[in-house]
């Protein structure tokens, strides 16, 4: 028996779609419209304010922005590197880019920290916090 027999043998008989996923695999599109449809059924709404849906998009944009940048920075320092010619103000330029992409994304953290954050209780007759 030849090698190209023995794996023809493992092949399942019936063929399947080239872009149907593996037997036993579940299409990511078919889990996404069950979880909706489970949420759905489940009364699971979540109210989110515009400010709070702005501020979860711009950190989103940041997140993916930080990444980018940080794998930019990682592979011009490799090929720098695998040449033996380290230009430090490209460097420098590269990593002052992505602090203030990280300082602009913890800003964002704060801000959505602060919408759940708990506020404080004010006594109406007096005025004071409670």
């Amino acid at each position: 028996m030849s090698a190209f027999e023995r794996i023809r043998g493992w092949l399942p008989r019936a063929r399947r779609r080239r872009d149907a996923p593996p037997p036993g695999l579940v299409p990511a599109d078919t889990l996404a419209a069950q979880a909706r449809r489970d949420a759905l059924r489940g009364g699971a709404t979540v109210i989110v304010s515009s400010a709070e849906h702005d501020l979860l998009a711009r950190r989103e944009r940041l997140t993916e922005r930080f990444a980018l940048l940080q794998a930019d920075l990682g592979g011009v320092f490799y090929e720098m590197a695998i040449r033996d010619h380290v230009v430090m103000d490209v460097l420098t330029r590269k990593a002052a880019e992505l602090q203030r992409v990280d300082a602009d994304l913890q800003q964002v953290e704060h801000e959505l920290r602060a919408l759940h954050a708990p506020r404080p209780h004010v006594n109406g007759w007096a005025g004071t916090v409670a």
